[in-house]
């Protein structure tokens, strides 16, 4: 789902990771990467999605530990599962653990076979190994192990995997909560996104998806003459169509300084050396606004900032004329756009229509818009962000938690639209590595997937039953003054 990048300045003081390890883990960690090798198998992406024998598999194990579970099916292929551990306490909201059975549709550069699991260089391959079928074997080992605890939790734990996220979720969470909302009913919610950006040169952060961009598609298209390729007109609408998006590219929006990224330089600003804390004062506290926005503009270099500070517009597709001999008399292309929450999309089109106000041959239509109001930003005084920073305190020494804004968009839109608090926890993330979800040969490094395994189990573990069920280790110097970076912050 994400693409993930940092901006060098956060690339400073040293605090490795570090996990806790004891006996007591490794049958949760085998059960996790047994789960994420027989998922990985099953061919849930878009195309044709088979999440029916996905969700086969995770009910048989369900069966074995004598769990009920409910199967929501809205349509062939597709289906959505759910399970629910009961609470002590009936006046304690519910928390979910939630993910998708579906995956993007594999490209066909892929070296190793995508509905496999390959085990090669410390990294497991295959089609939806971050996005997000390593999200639903965690959760799936979690929640099984749970359930044969003594111990039971102090509110309910819910496991949902749901379908059709990738495809604007109409047969998953958007069809259940107009059909089974009342079964599911969360206070609170776990899913994708966010993540621990580390460096071994940088201070870690543990970046805790609170809100995320909104998504939008827009078709531009281009007109011109119909002809032979043999008899070239200077009336050519691919030609027209490629100098309207140059144009695009060139068009730069204002930066915007929404809450989750002013907390979250807030958070990183004691870690800069002088220069970057000059370039965050500025965006942060200067009078000047053409300062500001110089600053931002300069921030917004990294592709990470950018997206934290700013509309995007990238091209997708592009599609003209079928044949290869003659010239057709429309072109067009599929703008994916992500807005920041505070943009008002029929503002931002508008504007985007006044780049070719005098250009007949270009006309723009919204394809898919957001719906406003824009759902809710977690702002990190919730209990929930409490056990997340909780945990980090113990298995990221010296980390700064932070609630942040994902460039991506999801299913945790409608989850804070129906007024649950929601964070979305990923693995660990290297911000000079390329981001594989959606590409070629996507994998996950397989001790990131272990610690993305303990930091979910932490946090479930400190928020549902109010202990550690398993050893974990706490540092409490390091992990005390990253506490204080971030409550400074807030």
């Amino acid at each position: 789902m994400k693409n993930k990048g940092l901006f060098v300045l956060i690339l400073l003081v040293s605090a490795g990771l570090s996990y806790a390890q004891g006996p007591s883990w490794d049958t949760l960690k085998q059960n996790a990467k047994d789960h994420l090798t027989h998922l990985l198998q099953f061919d849930t992406s878009v195309s044709n999605p088979d999440e029916i024998s996905a969700a086969r598999y995770i009910y048989k194990q369900f069966n074995k530990q004598k769990i009920d579970w409910d199967i929501f099916i809205p349509g062939k292929g597709h289906a959505n599962l759910m399970a629910r551990l009961k609470g002590t306490d009936p006046t304690q909201k519910p928390l979910l653990l939630i993910s998708h059975l579906d995956t993007a549709n594999a490209p066909e550069s892929w070296t190793v076979p995508p509905f496999k699991a390959t085990f090669k260089d410390g990294k497991i391959y295959g089609l939806g190994a971050t996005d997000a079928k390593n999200y639903t074997s965690i959760y799936l080992a979690l929640f099984t192990w749970l359930a044969q605890q003594p111990q039971k939790p102090v509110r309910d734990i819910i496991f949902l995997a749901t379908s059709g996220e990738e495809s604007g979720s109409d047969s998953g969470l958007l069809w259940l909560g107009s059909t089974h909302w009342d079964k599911i009913a969360p206070g609170y919610a776990l899913n994708e996104g966010g993540g621990i950006i580390k460096d071994p040169e940088g201070t870690p952060i543990v970046f805790a998806e609170a809100a995320t961009k909104l998504y939008m598609d827009i078709k531009i298209t281009a007109y011109g003459q119909k002809g032979h390729a043999a008899l070239p007109t200077q009336d050519n609408a691919v030609y027209t169509l490629s100098q309207a998006l140059a144009k695009i590219e060139k068009w730069e929006r204002p930066a915007q300084l929404t809450a989750p990224t002013r907390t979250l330089l807030k958070a990183i600003l004691p870690l800069q050396d002088e220069d970057g804390q000059t370039t965050l004062n500025m965006i942060l506290k200067d009078e000047n606004p053409q300062n500001r926005q110089n600053a931002a503009e300069l921030m917004a270099q990294d592709p990470f900032f950018k997206s934290q500070l700013k509309d995007t517009i990238t091209p997708t597709q592009v599609s003209s004329q079928t044949d290869v001999n003659a010239t057709g008399a429309a072109a067009s292309a599929v703008l994916n756009v992500r807005l920041l929450p505070t943009t008002d999309p029929d503002a931002f089109f508008a504007d985007l229509q006044k780049l070719f106000k005098d250009d007949p041959q270009i006309t723009l239509e919204v394809l898919e818009r957001p719906q406003f109001p824009a759902p809710a930003t977690m702002d990190g005084t919730d209990p929930l962000f409490a056990s997340i920073q909780k945990t980090a305190q113990k298995l990221v020494p010296g980390a700064i938690t932070v609630p942040g804004l994902s460039p991506a968009s999801g299913d945790n839109e409608f989850l804070r639209k129906q007024g649950v608090i929601t964070y979305g926890l990923g693995p660990d993330m290297d911000p000079l590595d390329t981001n594989t979800a959606h590409a070629a040969d996507e994998f996950i490094r397989e001790e990131d997937f272990y610690h993305q395994l303990e930091f979910v189990a932490g946090v479930v573990f400190d928020f549902a039953y109010g202990k550690d069920l398993l050893p974990l280790t706490t540092q409490t110097t390091s992990a005390q003054g990253a506490a204080e970076v971030v409550q400074n912050a807030k």
